[in-house]
């Protein structure tokens, strides 16, 4: 049910507020008794809206794979500093103001408030000034010419008041679409931070397994000079020469798409800047010295309040069910009451003399069949708060196992990056002690070749796990939700 009052007023020629009209005054009156009255009405109204659903999920006491290592720190908002590399933190702050995605983002949210604002706008009236004057010239055959002239100013004033809540409704659903809106903007700001650190550290990764490339190179050509030697000396022969030399140039043309690698994970880390790639340089950092940090995961049921993407589909659940009460009112008779006056004189750019007019209205409206358009509203209204519904539960079911999917991958990268370390270790040694009975006479070409292969894929895997392992712990901040908190 609405009012709308529509209040007309031709006036002086200033527009002056000094109208006085008899009859105005118990026509204000009227109006302001309808508007507290209808007001009220539409509060109480308002306060019997369906509360939005809740999503029945049990949740466990502990995750499943939640680690029981001292010393864990609490996530941080700026949770990328707990690596403790200087170049990461500048990559993320940089990203976060100048990267596409954020960008677009932000305008979203100014979008959803400016939308915001548009459904507020019914809580207030809305103000119309027209003035007009017009003159005709006219001549029966026969006669003379005769002017007429007239001049009317007026100022009107709508208000629509919302007796049965549905206004209300409206601006709560627009208001929980902006929260959606904002808690978006922090899932882009989390995901987009994390693609950052991950994007780092392939960076460091490739730099390490160059390097180790590199390293294995010099290996080789030392190989090469022992070979050479001993072919000359008549100890190794020529196949052995050849053989080496094919090794040797399979471990350079190896370096070749790693530096590839390199370069395309520059390129998109520019892109995640907002940067061109071209002539874009990064400062040199070692993965090594990289910390691993260990994070408390506190709950399960803390997720819902530690991740962004969790409080946007709670939002659009809550949006849905005001968008269910909407809909239900435009079910319900609307009652229409109206008033003007007026003032006006036929006289060209003059309202002296002038006719005055002062007067209201009322009116009742119910619509008796429309085509079942307005109950199928409400019945795709409640059908998307159920989709709703189960979309929420979905997505709090699915952070619940990207926690503890994360969880399980920092236990298992540290372990296996600690059993790397040995093999290393182990496959170096094996090379050094070959390379002596090489020299010796006691093993093959082939021999040591194995040993030099063994110990490159050892270093080369190493580095992989030291990124895995880092990875494993930006998918655990991002799946806790990064720091964020919900208010």
């Amino acid at each position: 049910m609405k009012f709308n009052h529509l209040v007309k007023f031709k006036t002086s020629e200033t527009f002056k507020t000094s109208v006085r009209f008899k009859s105005s005054v118990k026509l204000i009156q009227h109006i302001v008794m309808s508007l507290t009255l209808a007001v009220c009405t539409s509060l109480v109204a308002c306060s019997s809206m369906d509360e939005a659903p809740e999503a029945k999920i049990e949740f466990a006491p502990v995750w499943e794979y939640a680690p029981q290592a001292e010393g864990a720190a609490s996530i941080e908002k700026d949770w990328w500093r707990a690596f403790e590399s200087a170049q990461l933190s500048q990559l993320v702050e940089g990203a976060q103001q100048k990267n596409p995605d954020m960008v677009i983002a932000a305008e979203r949210v100014k979008q959803a408030e400016l939308q915001m604002k548009i459904a507020n706008a019914s809580l207030f009236p809305s103000l119309g000034l027209s003035a007009s004057t017009k003159e005709s010239r006219s001549k029966p055959d026969g006669g003379d010419w005769s002017t007429s002239a007239s001049s009317s100013a007026g100022l009107s004033a709508s208000y629509e008041v919302d007796l049965w809540g549905g206004e209300m409704a409206s601006r709560h659903a627009s208001k929980a679409g902006y929260k959606s809106t904002v808690f978006s903007n922090e899932a882009t700001r989390l995901s987009i931070s994390a693609g950052v650190a991950i994007a780092w550290f392939n960076y460091l990764a490739l730099q390490e397994r160059i390097a180790t490339a590199q390293k294995n190179i010099e290996i080789a050509e030392r190989i090469q000079k022992i070979v050479d030697s001993l072919y000359r000396n008549g100890v190794a022969n020529a196949a052995d020469v050849a053989v080496q030399k094919t090794n040797l140039l399979s471990q350079q043309n190896a370096l070749l798409p790693l530096q590839l690698q390199l370069d395309q994970t520059r390129a998109a880390i520019a892109l995640l800047q907002g940067q061109i790639p071209q002539g874009y340089q990064l400062a040199s950092e070692k993965i090594i010295d990289l910390k691993i940090p260990t994070i408390a995961a506190g709950i399960p049921a803390h997720v819902i309040t530690r991740r962004p993407d969790v409080a946007s589909s709670e939002a659009q659940l809550q949006a849905s069910s005001a968008n269910v009460y909407a809909a239900r009112t435009a079910l319900l008779p609307s009652i229409q009451l109206g008033g003007n006056m007026g003032r006006s004189a036929s006289e060209l750019f003059s309202l002296n003399p002038v006719t005055q007019s002062a007067g209201w209205s009322s009116s009742l409206a119910q619509n008796l069949f429309a085509g079942g358009s307005y109950l199928n509203q409400v019945r795709i209204s409640e059908s998307r708060r159920v989709e709703l519904l189960e979309q929420y539960r979905k997505v709090i079911l699915t952070a619940l196992q990207e926690v503890d999917d994360a969880l399980n991958r920092v236990n298992v990268t540290q372990q296996q990056e600690e059993n790397q370390q040995n093999i290393v270790e182990q496959a170096a040694r094996s090379l050094r002690l070959n390379e002596v009975r090489y020299r010796e006479g006691g093993i093959d070409l082939q021999g040591l070749l194995d040993s030099q292969r063994s110990l490159f894929q050892a270093q080369d895997s190493l580095a992989q796990q030291r990124l895995a392992r880092l990875k494993a712990a930006v998918d655990l901040y991002k799946a806790l939700g990064g720091g964020w908190q919900k208010e």
